[in-house]
C-alpha cells in the first residue's frame, strides 16, 4: 500500500491522493452520522433573522429578537439575498450550506494537518477523527466543534482553520484575509481566532518570553476592565438576562463539565513538550490560549462581577483548543494505523457511533437528518407547521417560557418554523437578550408573562397574556385547559384565546 493511503482502508485508496475528492465523499457521511436539524437551537435563531430580512412583514411585534443577531454579521444578509426574488428555497439553501460547511471544515483540517504532520497517514488520521468528532461538545461552553445546523459559526470556523494554515506557512496577508472574512460572519469568534493565530505565530518563532509578556498584558487589560465595569449600573432586565446564562460562569457549571477544560489542557501540555515540531508548537499554543482563557474566567467572570466580560464568553477560546486536540490525536492515531489497522478502525468507528448516539439522544423525537420538505416526526414541529398553515399571518403566540425543555420538543424553534410572532421565552430569547441589550426588556416582560404557562389556569393565562395582545397559545398536550384547541397531538396543543 502506498504511503498516501489510509492504512485502515482495504485496497489501494487512490482517492487519498486527491484530498478534495476524498473530503467530498466524506461530507455526506458526516451529515449522516451527525444529523441535520436546521430549525433547532441557534440554527432557529439565525433562520428567523434570515426570514425577517427576506420578508420584512414577518415578526412585527417581536422584530427585536429576529433582527438583533443580524446586526453584527453579514451571514443572515447573504443568505436572505437570494430568497427575496424567489431564486432559491430556504430549506434547500440551508442543506446546501450545511454540506458546504462540512466540506470546508474538513478541508481546513486537511490543510492544517498537511503543515503539522510529515506523512499522509497522519494527515488523513487527523481529518477522519475531525469528521468523527464534528459535533463534539466543547466542555460547558454551550458550543460544539461544529453544529448540526447552519449558523455563522458554520463558516467562521473553517475560515479560521484556513487562517491557521496560512500562519503555519508564514503567509500573513492570507491569514489576515481569512480572519477578515471570519470577522464579517462572526466577530466574536474571529477575535478568539485572531488571538490564537498570534499565539501560534509567536510560539512558532520560539519567542516564549514575548508570548508570556503578551498574555500578561492581556490579563492586565482584563483586570482593568473588571475594575472599571464590575460596579457599573446595568439595566435590571439586561443583568437578569446575562445572569440567566449559566454557561457564562464557571461557578454555575455542573461538576462533570470541569474535566472538559482540564483534561484537554493536560494532554496538550504533554504534547507541547516537543516544542520544536510543528505539532508541538500547535499544542503549546492551544495550551497557552486555553489556560489563559480559564484563568481570566476564574479571576474576572463572576455572577457578582463584570457582566461585560461575561458577555465576551472568554471560554469560547476552547473551540480552538478542542479542534487542535482532535487534529493532534487523529494524527497520532493515523501514524499507528499501519501496524494496528483493525484497532484504529474500531476506535474511529466507536467515536463516530458515540457522537451519533449523542445526537440521537439530543434530538430524540426528531428525524436524524431533517431533509427539506419531509414531514417531521417531531410532534411539536407538526404543531408548528399546522400553525403556519392555519393561523393568521399577524397572529401573536405565547408558549410556556421553558417550552424547549418540554419532552419531545428537541429545542425546535417556534418562530423559524411557524413564521409567526411569539412572546419571548426564557431560554433562546434569553440568549439573545444577554448579548443585545435592546432585547432585554421585551425578554423580561415576555418570560414573566409566560412563566409556567402550562400549569396555569385559563383565567391566569388570559389575565397575563391579554395585555400583550396574544391571540393564540401553544401548550403541552398534558396541560389542562377549557380553551378551544383546534390542533392537538401527543406533544402539543394549539389553542385560541377566547375573546
Amino acid at each position: 500500500m502506498r504511503d498516501g493511503a489510509p492504512a485502515f482502508f482495504p485496497g489501494n485508496w487512490l482517492l487519498a491522493q486527491r484530498p478534495a475528492v476524498t473530503i467530498a465523499i466524506l461530507t455526506p457521511l458526516v451529515l449522516a452520522v451527525h444529523g441535520f436539524h436546521p430549525l433547532a437551537d441557534d440554527g432557529a435563531v439565525y433562520v428567523t433573522g434570515i426570514k425577517k430580512l427576506a420578508n420584512p412583514g414577518l415578526y412585527q411585534t417581536d422584530a427585536v429578537f429576529a433582527l438583533s443577531p443580524t446586526h453584527l454579521s453579514i451571514f443572515a444578509h447573504v443568505l436572505a439575498a437570494p430568497l427575496g426574488p424567489g431564486l432559491l428555497a430556504l430549506p434547500a439553501l440551508l442543506l446546501v450550506c450545511q454540506l458546504a460547511s462540512i466540506f470546508l471544515f474538513l478541508l481546513g483540517c486537511r490543510r492544517v494537518a498537511e503543515r503539522i504532520f510529515p506523512d499522509n497517514r497522519s494527515r488523513w488520521g487527523a481529518v477522519f477523527l475531525a469528521a468523527c468528532c464534528f459535533t463534539l461538545p466543547v466542555a460547558g461552553t454551550s458550543l460544539c466543534i461544529m453544529d448540526p445546523y447552519v449558523t455563522a459559526r458554520s463558516f467562521s470556523t473553517p475560515l479560521s482553520l484556513f487562517a491557521l494554515a496560512a500562519v503555519l506557512d508564514a503567509q500573513w496577508i492570507h491569514c489576515a484575509l481569512w480572519l477578515g472574512l471570519a470577522a464579517l460572519l462572526h466577530p466574536l469568534m474571529a477575535i478568539y481566532a485572531a488571538i490564537a493565530m498570534v499565539t501560534v505565530a509567536v510560539a512558532k518563532r520560539g519567542r516564549w518570553r514575548f508570548l508570556i509578556v503578551l498574555y500578561c498584558l492581556g490579563w492586565i487589560l482584563c483586570a482593568v476592565t473588571f475594575m472599571l465595569s464590575h460596579s457599573a449600573e446595568l439595566p435590571s432586565a439586561y443583568e437578569l438576562a446575562a445572569l440567566s446564562r449559566s454557561y457564562f460562569f464557571l461557578t454555575s457549571w455542573s461538576w462533570y463539565e470541569y474535566p472538559g477544560l482540564l483534561i484537554p489542557l493536560l494532554l496538550l501540555g504533554i504534547a507541547g513538550a516537543r516544542k520544536r515540531t510543528p505539532a508541538g508548537v500547535l499544542a503549546i499554543a492551544a495550551f497557552t490560549l486555553g489556560a489563559a482563557a480559564m484563568l481570566v474566567s476564574i479571576c474576572f467572570v463572576h455572577r457578582s462581577g463584570s457582566l461585560w466580560l461575561a458577555r465576551l464568553q472568554v471560554l469560547r477560546a476552547f473551540q480552538f483548543v478542542y479542534i487542535t486536540g482532535v487534529l493532534l490525536s487523529g494524527g497520532w492515531l493515523g501514524s499507528l494505523a499501519q501496524r494496528h489497522r483493525r484497532t484504529i478502525a474500531a476506535l474511529y468507528l466507536s467515536v463516530a457511533l458515540a457522537l451519533f448516539a449523542g445526537q440521537r439522544l439530543t434530538y430524540a423525537a426528531s428525524n436524524h437528518v431533517e431533509w427539506p420538505y419531509r414531514t417531521p416526526h417531531n410532534p411539536w414541529q407538526q404543531a408548528f407547521l399546522w400553525i403556519r398553515a392555519n393561523t393568521p399571518d399577524d397572529a401573536l403566540f405565547a408558549l410556556d417560557n421553558d417550552y424547549i425543555e418540554s419532552p419531545g420538543e428537541d429545542a425546535q424553534g417556534f418562530r423559524a418554523t411557524t413564521e409567526r410572532s411569539a412572546v419571548a421565552d426564557y431560554f433562546k430569547d434569553g440568549g439573545i437578550a444577554s448579548n443585545f441589550r435592546q432585547a432585554a426588556q421585551p425578554w423580561l416582560h415576555g418570560s414573566q408573562a409566560t412563566f409556567q404557562l402550562n400549569g396555569a389556569t385559563d383565567r391566569e393565562r388570559l389575565d397575563r397574556l391579554r395585555p400583550l395582545g396574544v391571540t393564540w397559545i401553544v401548550l403541552s398536550a398534558q396541560a389542562s385547559t377549557a380553551l378551544s384547541c383546534p390542533f392537538t397531538n401527543v406533544g402539543a396543543r394549539v389553542c385560541r384565546l377566547s375573546p
